[in-house]
């Protein structure tokens, strides 16, 4: 049912197919390959690049991704080492093909702000039930060309889960199925954040994926100031990203 949702969703707003390469949408690698390839999935308004990498090749799809408000910048270098780590440490992607957006908003990055080029909140342009239409929400869902791309490659893998990485309200919220409860649990206690209930937001990732479409989604909100080098930010919060993955309690680092 929720693959039938996201596939209606998608065509009620006539999305436009992203430049994904057919074999990555599809899942397929040689066995044993860990980084599999850097997709575009589309441009920014200032015609940056939004892009995904895979990594592993398993049956579970975890989507995580930051940065989709520019002012909230901690999660890109914590995702960058958490690809480091999975690269020297291959073994932790068994039974998973993991996708990562560093950055999903790049001209907000690059211009150190919340909204894209067009002074629209990224995370209030999904096409979740409760989508407000006004000016700096988009006058309509998926009205901006990084929400877009976004959506259109969440619809075509089809994640069992998202991680969405933000800042700076130091807790773990979650969206979706009662058993994402479950898994809010787990990364709340690898990352050491509190597990805090902030509400759908209008027209969220979260209200979308975990409301609309009825699918798990944590959000990972860091706090305001992290440890300024990324390895450091890394050993304080990547065993929760790395727990998740694991679908289960903290793992030993390696």
């Amino acid at each position: 049912m929720a693959a039938v949702a996201i596939g209606l969703l998608m065509l009620a707003v006539g999305l436009r197919r992203s430049s994904v390469p057919s074999a990555a949408l599809a899942g397929r690698a040689e066995s044993g390959t860990v980084v599999g390839e850097l997709m575009t999935l589309g441009r920014s308004l200032a015609g940056r690049p939004v892009t995904a990498q895979r990594l592993g090749n398993g049956p579970r799809i975890v989507l995580m991704m930051a940065s989709i408000h520019g002012s909230e910048p901690a999660g890109t270098p914590l995702l960058g080492e958490l690809r480091r780590h999975l690269t020297e440490h291959p073994s932790l992607l068994d039974g998973v093909t993991l996708y990562l957006i560093p950055v999903a908003n790049p001209d907000g990055l690059a211009r150190g702000q919340r909204h894209n080029r067009r002074g629209v909140d990224l995370n209030r342009n999904f096409p979740a039930g409760n989508r407000i239409d006004r000016s700096r929400f988009g006058m309509e869902p998926l009205s901006e060309p990084e929400s877009a791309a976004l959506a259109g490659f969440i619809g075509r893998v089809e994640p069992s889960l998202i991680v969405s990485i933000h800042q700076p309200l130091a807790c773990i919220d979650w969206d979706g199925p009662p058993e994402t409860a479950v898994l809010a649990e787990v990364l709340a206690r690898g990352s050491g954040l509190p597990m805090r209930r902030l509400g759908a937001r209008p027209g969220s990732l979260g209200a979308w994926f975990g409301e609309t479409v009825g699918r798990p989604i944590l959000t990972m909100e860091l706090p305001a100031q992290v440890p300024a080098h990324p390895v450091a930010a890394w050993e304080r919060y990547g065993p929760g990203l790395l727990a998740v993955l694991a679908g289960d309690a903290p793992r030993k680092r390696e």
